[in-house]
């Protein structure tokens, strides 16, 4: 009678291991991003000096600060979102399709010859961001560095009207 037990116990064990649950849908990913204004923060993941000089920057390991950008209506991404500080940058390359964000950025630094380049590369969720940026210099003169940022930004509203430009 034991034996008959522990085969019935052991046929309903396997069994049970049989069935499976039933299969979840992946999460489709958002195939653009929302329009409107963004805000968040970055992180320094690493700073280093390529030329070994002083990085010719005022950002240090784990420094953080606040980010705010637009996305126009048509997925264009304000450069501002991922610029160190006040870069001008230019965005190359934008892929931002799917739930994927990449692009590179050329970027002009106030007082500073040469260029500050940057790579995009990260996720989006239909209204954040998620993203790593890779920035490298090439100035003139000393302070060339390599940096690691972390970028995090979430929708937070409309984009702030375009102010008028002012007349010559």
């Amino acid at each position: 009678m034991q034996r008959v037990l522990i085969a019935a116990t052991a046929a309903l064990m396997v069994s049970a291991c049989n069935e499976q649950a039933p299969a979840q849908k992946p999460v489709e990913a958002p195939k653009v991003l929302a329009a409107g204004q963004y805000e968040g923060t970055w992180k320094v993941d690493s700073i280093r000096s390529v030329d070994r000089t002083t990085p010719a920057t005022k950002l240090k390991q784990d420094a953080t600060g606040p980010v705010t950008g637009c996305v126009a209506a048509d997925g264009s991404i304000d450069a501002a979102l991922f610029a160190e500080g006040e870069d001008k940058c230019t965005i190359a390359n934008p892929y931002v399709r799917n739930g994927r964000i990449g692009m590179e950025l050329t970027c002009a630094r106030k007082g500073q010859a040469g260029e500050v380049r940057e790579s995009v590369s990260g996720t989006f969720a239909g209204d954040s961001i998620d993203a790593d940026v890779s920035t490298t210099t090439y100035l003139a003169g000393t302070g060339d560095y390599a940096m690691s940022r972390k970028i995090e930004v979430k929708r937070v509203g409309e984009c702030a009207p375009a102010k008028p430009e002012k007349a010559a």
